[in-house]
């Protein structure tokens, strides 16, 4: 098992047979400008606002920066950034998805200071012996990676396997 397999990070690359324009007009179609507000916002009568469009971002030129539009929350939604590219005959979608960066920020200081916990146990255990209770941050820190990855993988596969549907693509697999 990869590393990168574990991380809350994706990088692939979708090979199709249309144009960059045909690419790129899919894209408009299927993504709503993106919103000041949440796409959970209340109207007066207690109704969500519906939207049209499967995702929300921008467009500008042959990049695309997009989320994808969902009513429930989830703070490890990925934000993904792609180029659309004509190279060799072939038109390539270069992706790239990762949480937002308010998300990251959040996590790297949550597991930091959750390692710097189990560094202190165990200076603990090594000094004083061991005793089960211990390990609880050696617990958290299970805990903590699997809840950022798994909604994070969860979420970025849906929209792999949308974008590959939509823009008619295959994944090249990178050597």
């Amino acid at each position: 098992m990869k590393i990168k397999s574990l991380l809350p990070f994706d990088r692939y690359t979708l090979v199709t047979r249309l144009t960059v324009a045909e690419v790129m007009l899919r894209l408009d179609a299927n993504v709503a400008p993106k919103k000041l507000t949440s796409n959970l916002v209340v109207t007066r009568w207690g109704q969500k606002e519906k939207l049209d469009k499967p995702y929300a971002g921008v467009i500008n030129g042959q990049h695309f920066d997009i989320s994808r539009v969902i009513n429930y929350k989830n703070s490890f939604l990925p934000v993904i950034k792609g180029e659309v590219v004509h190279f060799l005959g072939q038109t390539e979608i270069k992706v790239k998805s990762s949480p937002h960066i308010a998300v990251l920020v959040f996590s790297v200081f949550w597991m930091s200071m959750v390692f710097l916990g189990c560094v202190a146990v165990t200076i603990a255990n090594i000094k004083d012996g061991f005793e089960p209770t211990l390990l609880i941050p050696f617990a958290m820190l299970v805990f903590g990676s699997l809840l950022f990855t798994i909604p994070y993988k969860i979420e970025a596969r849906k929209s792999k396997a949308f974008l590959a549907n939509l823009l008619e693509g295959t994944e090249v697999k990178e050597a």
